[in-house]
């Protein structure tokens, strides 16, 4: 069964984040952040089976350049910095067909915000999950020339920004697009499974989410170590086997004229 995970998280030097660092532990790379002289080396790091930088236009730039410059660009000590966006992808697929998915997608994004993308394939980590096949794709939260030069704030990022002004917000809209990109996917390799973005409830279905652990949560639990998400995850599977006994009881009833 395809899983459908979308979510999207704002990279912000207000939570002590830099673009330098989320950049290079994604890609398993070393960049020198030229703004504070840190040095990020994940170069040991496993699991990255693909790292693209996609300028609008379709060309490319050095990833240490491209955030560089977008950390120089902006100023203030609370500036969002970068929007990025978390993507479960098919295990159904093959790594080619996944790594395409990705990257067309990411290619997306930067035409339609004007904006940098910098995608990174992850394969699942050891001991994790097999099928969780993921993409990060990190998208500046300026606007970007062709050439790579950052310019002013990319509105429609900005889901505060948007709601103020009724707009569609980037999430409701993106949600909406990767599940047809996905499911156009899985119907030409083949597959009948599908995915939905709606919430289990706009679907009619009586369950309760999972909750996504996420690599870091996940190790801790493989090495007996409890963490605050996998408690969730654990409270959310005893509801919902709960709550599917309740829903047999009532049907049974009906079915036997009690109700």
């Amino acid at each position: 069964m395809a899983i459908y995970h979308f979510n999207i998280n704002k990279i912000s030097r207000g939570r002590g984040d830099s673009t330098t660092k989320a950049a290079a532990c994604r890609a398993a790379q070393k960049i020198v952040d030229e703004r504070t002289g840190i040095t990020h080396n994940y170069t040991r790091m496993q699991g990255t089976k693909h790292s693209q930088i996609i300028l609008p236009g379709g060309r490319t730039l050095d990833r240490a350049i491209l955030w560089n410059r977008i950390e120089i660009r902006h100023k203030r000590c609370d500036a969002n910095l970068a929007r990025e966006v978390e993507i479960a992808l098919p295990a159904e697929l093959s790594p080619d067909e996944r790594r395409g998915l990705a990257v067309g997608y990411a290619r997306e994004l930067a035409e339609r915000y004007g904006v940098a993308a910098d995608v990174t394939v992850h394969a699942p980590i050891r001991d994790g999950d097999e099928r969780n096949h993921h993409a990060h794709i990190m998208l500046s939260a300026c606007h970007v020339a062709p050439d790579g030069s950052p310019g002013k704030k990319a509105v429609e990022l900005d889901p505060i920004y948007c709601k103020r002004r009724k707009w569609e917000t980037m999430a409701d809209r993106e949600r909406r697009r990767w599940a047809d990109l996905v499911n156009t996917a899985l119907q030409r390799a083949g597959f009948d499974a599908r995915v939905d973005h709606r919430s289990l409830a706009d679907q009619g279905i009586e369950k309760l989410p999972t909750v996504h652990l996420g690599s870091i949560s996940t190790r801790m639990e493989r090495r007996g170590l409890r963490t605050d998400r996998g408690d969730m995850s654990r409270d959310a599977e005893e509801q919902n086997s709960r709550l599917e006994t309740i829903i047999g009881l009532i049907a049974a009833m009906k079915d036997s004229g009690k109700a």
